[in-house]
């Protein structure tokens, strides 16, 4: 009799922690989508932004949206569209100045040459040459051509391209890149 009584009071205790653990883990779920909403209300005050107030709330976006996608939800999501709603402005020759470096995806590392040219890295692994191709810049649209038979040609809408970050857009997807400090390369 003892023995059930005490499965008993597990399965009590246990049925009882439930709702707090679903409460918590909502409450962590709706912490993102009510940050990015702060952000979008902050930026709303302004009453006339210019470049660099956009490239702030960019940038507080993506830092939500990192802090999000850690999770274990889609909350994440709302950040994305948000973001596809603010595109860079058209100046394909700053953008591409910006664009020029090595830059770290969340799969691969890029090398983006001034001259046009842009490598997955290593540039070479094993005597074969790395996925590579050339890109341009037309107005905020980053045209990549990858070298494959045959060639495959791609346009993303830039969203942000900084210091530390560059965020595209293509169709329903954002993809984000941070730039690789010497230090860190792979």
């Amino acid at each position: 009799m003892r023995r059930r009584a005490l499965i008993k009071l597990f399965a009590g205790f246990a049925a009882g922690l439930l709702p707090l653990a679903a409460s918590a883990q909502q409450a962590t779920r709706a912490r993102w989508p009510a940050a990015a909403e702060k952000a979008r209300r902050d930026y709303q005050k302004i009453s006339r932004p210019d470049e660099a107030d956009r490239e702030r709330y960019i940038s507080r976006l993506i830092r939500i949206r990192e802090r999000a996608a850690s999770g274990k939800d889609d909350s994440w999501e709302a950040v994305d569209n948000e973001l596809r709603k603010h595109p860079a402005p058209a100046d394909a020759a700053k953008l591409s100045a910006r664009l020029a470096g090595e830059w770290q995806s969340p799969r691969h590392d890029y090398l983006y040459r001034n001259d046009g040219t842009w490598t997955m890295l290593p540039a070479e692994q094993d005597g074969i040459q790395s996925t590579h191709g050339t890109w341009r810049i037309d107005g905020n649209q980053l045209i990549e051509t990858v070298f494959t038979e045959p060639p495959i040609t791609s346009r993303h809408t830039i969203i942000l391209i900084s210091d530390r970050d560059f965020v595209f857009a293509h169709d329903d997807d954002v993809f984000y890149e941070t730039r690789l400090k010497p230090e860190r390369r792979r």
